[in-house]
This record gives C-alpha cells, structure tokens and sequence, in this order.
C-alpha cells in the first residue's frame, strides 16, 4: 500500500516542481568541493548548518558562465558502514543496529552565455541487522537549478528540489524531530529579478514547499503545502550595500484535510551586503500576522516578529564557512496544532587541510515554542545537532570518508518528546 501511494504522489510532486524553478543568482561562486562527493545515507544528515529548509536559497553551486570542463556529467558511487543507536528516536527503551548503505549519484551541468542548468540524481538503500521490523530504508533525490538572463534587466531562476526519505531531518521547517515513516520533502520556487535604473531593481517571486507523509495516520494529519509569494524593491544605497523592502504573503494548507491550514503575511526590511566576492551577508526583520484554524480552538490570529540572516564566507580555495539565523512560526509537526514559533541557527564549516584530507563541521541548534491555549500544554523544544565528516582522497577517483553525528532533544515540560542520538560510519567512495 506504501509503495502505491508514493508513485502518485511523486510524479504530481515532480510535476508540480519541474513547472517551477528557485532563485539562483547569475555568475556565482564555483562548485563547492562537497558538489561531487557520494549522496549521504538517510540516516546522516549532509545538511547540518545550512539554511532551514524551507527557505529560498540566495546563492548559486553553478559555476560561473562559460567554465565548464570535461564531461557535463559527473557519477558517484558509495558504500558505508554504520552504527545507529537510537533507531526510533526514542527516550526509553532505545533499538540500536549496525546497517550497510549503498548509494549512488549523478550530477549535470550546463553553461552558456544566457543560461546555466544543473541536475541532480541520486539514491541509497541502507540495511539494518538487527532493526526490529522492516529491516531496509530507501532514499532518493532530484535537484534542478536554472538561471536565465531573459534580456539585460530580467533575470529568470529557478530551483527545485524533491526528496524521498525516512529518517527525520531536524532541518526541514515544518517537518518533526522524530522518526514518523517514509515522507516526501518537495520544495521548488521560481524568481524574476528586474533591474529598473541604476540603483532600484524589484524582485518577484513564489516558492513552494510540502511535506508528505505515506503513511496514512500522519498523512491525514500533518502533510502540508506551502506557498510564499513574495515582492521586494531593492536600492543600491551604496556599491556594495542594497536596502530591501519586501513584502511576503503565506498560505499554508493541509492536504490531508486537517483543519490547521493558516494564512501569514509579512512585512520586512532589510539588506544585502557584499564585503567581497567571497564574503556575502543578507538579512531580513520584520513583522508576522498570521490567520490560523484549527479544530478545537477555532479561528485565531498571531503578531510576531520576524527575522532571518545568512551569512556565507569562502576564506579558501575549497573552504567555506556559512551561517544562518531565523525566527518565524512554522507548521507544528504535531497532531491538532496548528503552529510553533521556532528559533533556529546554523554554522557550518568545510576545510582542506591538504589536497588530500577534507573536513566538515557543523552544528544546528534550534528552539521549539509550542503555545496554543485550550490547544495543547505549553512546553518548550530544544534541538541541539552537531556533525563532523572527514575525507581522504586516495586519487582522483576514490576517497575514503568517515562521520559522526549526534542529535539531542530536551523538552522538561514534556519529556515524551526527548531523546539522544549518535550516528557513526566510515565509507568508501568512487566519483568520475
């Protein structure tokens, strides 16, 4: 039943996806080292502090126009061996179990002087020993990014991206912390950039993001879909600084048929702020009003303030270092809750040390506000992340790699909800 529920819901989501695009920006950094390196296992999160997902990206991995080399394809192939030691993310009564994953991966690029495409297929398949139960996790994913210099004032882009998984992701906005079955993450947006004059530009776009779940239960009760369009007017105030005027509106709806769908609206202010070309900062504050159903409490309405910042800095050749910062409400992930507020914040850090041994730090931490009167009991959420990776490159086609993640999550007011994670593996890669 599992797996003809997902065919239909993959393709409408890839339909949906592939008729829209997400915002690129034209001539950006290089392809990161991280680009080609083997799809990570579903139970090891390759996202640790990036920007929450969920939100638009500002910065492109495709090279800059006209700097392809080789072959536009590029293939990998892994193999790991791990160690999970809370299979179900539970408090008590942990399952714990050794597993093997295999995945395998393709990346496309293509540049001209007008336009620039890169895909992304990929997938694995991890064995659990001595998981109770079904003893195989599947993972896929399919990225396309665009950008088109329509003429030249307008700048069209595009990105999507649409994800199989079955291990929670603690960075996905909206999704939950906890183990809940096989879902689907879709997100996809589509952008024009106008320049006006000299100095004033206007940006106009939409986004889309969804979370769906296959199994029945939490599909009828926590699968969204979420629309942001959102208009800006943007005012080069100095070379390297451009104030923002934006303004955003949010429908978000359950399509399960809960009764927790909501409409937000957003007014902010902010900048863009170049130092350099490799040293770039974006910040956005401002105001929520969001419009909320639900089923026991009915009708209600939110004011909240409203920020987000991301900051990213390449200070070597193939060293980066990326923060990000947001305040906002988002879907509750939980059962007859319409919303949380959620802080949450990001650092990530990729270095070469040689041309031979890589490494990657990152932490996430993030705090869950539930506060919905009549509703459910308050209570307080913190999500604490942390991943280190290290690669050896053997020679120019195979790799050595190893990993360790730990996942805490503390709630006092309500300690069902806690747990603590470690995930640990080392690997054998091969890309060409």
């Amino acid at each position: 039943m599992k797996t003809i529920r997902f065919i239909p819901a993959l393709l409408a989501f890839a339909l949906a996806s592939l008729s829209a695009t997400g915002s690129l920006r034209a001539q950006q950094n290089r392809v990161p080292a991280s680009f080609y390196l083997a799809p990570t296992p579903s139970d090891y999160s390759s996202d640790i502090g990036e920007r929450p997902l969920g939100e638009e990206e500002e910065d492109s991995n495709l090279s800059p126009l006209g700097l392809f080399e080789g072959s536009p394809f590029k293939y990998t192939f892994s193999v790991r061996e791990g160690y999970d030691d809370n299979l179900f993310t539970t408090r008590t009564n942990t399952s714990k179990s050794f597993y093997t994953n295999w995945a395998a991966g393709v990346d496309y690029q293509f540049g001209s002087p007008r336009l620039q495409l890169s895909a992304n297929l990929g997938g694995g398949i991890t064995y659990y020993y001595t998981r109770p139960g079904d003893k195989v996790d599947f993972n896929g994913r399919f990225a396309l990014k665009a950008v088109y210099l329509a003429t030249p004032r307008l700048t069209l882009s595009g990105n999507t991206t649409i994800a199989y998984l079955s291990q929670p992701d603690t960075n996905i906005i909206g999704g939950t912390n906890r183990v809940n079955g096989d879902y689907i993450y879709a997100n996809s947006s589509v952008e024009g950039a106008y320049q006006w004059s000299e100095k004033f530009s206007t940006v106009t776009g939409y986004q889309g993001y969804a979370n769906y779940y296959l199994e029945d239960e939490l599909n009828d009760t926590l699968s969204f879909w979420s629309s942001t369009f959102k208009q800006s007017f943007r005012w080069l105030l100095l070379p390297k600084t451009t104030v923002v005027a934006e303004y955003r509106a949010n429908p978000i709806i359950y399509t399960g048929g809960a009764d927790l769908n909501s409409f937000g609206n957003f007014a902010l202010v902010g900048f863009d702020q170049i130092f350099n070309p490799r040293f770039k900062w974006t910040a956005r504050l401002g105001l929520e009003q969001r419009f909320n159903q639900n089923p026991v409490d009915g009708n209600s309405t939110y004011f909240g303030p409203y920020g987000e910042s991301n900051l990213s800095y390449q200070f070597g050749p193939a060293s980066t270092l990326s923060w990000n910062a947001r305040y906002g409400t988002e879907p509750s992930g939980l059962t007859n809750v319409t919303q949380r507020q959620t802080f949450r914040t990001g650092i990530a850090v990729t270095h070469a040390f040689t041309p031979r041994i890589s490494a990657n730090l990152g932490f996430n931490f993030g705090v869950d506000y539930f506060d919905q009167s009549g509703v459910i009991d308050t209570f307080t959420e913190t999500i604490f992340d942390v991943a280190l990776g290290v690669n050896f490159k053997i020679n120019r086609t195979a790799s050595l790699s190893a990993g360790y993640q730990f996942v805490d999550v503390m709630a006092p007011q309500n300690i069902a909800f806690e747990y603590t994670r470690n995930v640990v593996f080392v690997g054998a890669n091969l890309n060409f």
